[in-house]
């Protein structure tokens, strides 16, 4: 019956609020034996959608896309800029952890405000979908791009 349900709930849906729908019946499903990142996995799989390789901040690489789970140590502030065309920009760093490594989660124009929206501090764990890497002259960048998603677990 649970799965019935969600089969009208897939065609009705969004593909967020279908996996947000799927994540919630597997929750009952599994009774709490699986955390909510697993269960998002197999919902986002189930729902179609391919995620990027997940790696440990060690393995990163330039130019890749991933997706990695981390763990807030530092939120910078919010710093304005002009960007090449004139046009005004901003930028906002997160340093994160894992069990491997340091790097940092920039931010940049409207993403800037996920850390509000979010409800991200120090000591949050996020996992970084489908995002790219960037190899900076201050180390490794997890940028979100387009079709990247920062979920806080």
């Amino acid at each position: 019956m649970l799965y019935s349900r969600w089969l009208f709930i897939k065609r009705m849906a969004t593909s967020e609020e279908m996996i947000e729908a799927r994540v919630a019946e597997l929750r009952l499903e599994f009774g709490g034996m699986v955390d909510d990142a697993r269960l998002r996995r197999i919902a986002q799989m189930e729902c179609g959608q391919k995620m990027a390789e997940i790696k440990k901040i060690s393995d990163l690489k330039d130019r890749e896309e991933i997706t990695v789970d981390v763990t807030v140590t530092k939120i910078f502030d919010t710093r304005q800029f002009n960007k090449k065309d004139g046009s005004p920009g901003k930028v906002r760093n997160l340093k994160v952890k894992d069990d491997t490594g340091e790097c940092r989660i920039a931010l940049w124009d409207a993403d800037v405000d996920l850390v509000e929206s979010l409800g991200i501090e120090d000591g949050s764990v996020l996992q970084c979908q489908d995002c790219f890497i960037k190899q900076t002259q201050f180390g490794v960048d997890i940028t979100k791009g387009r079709k990247g998603q920062i979920v806080k677990l």
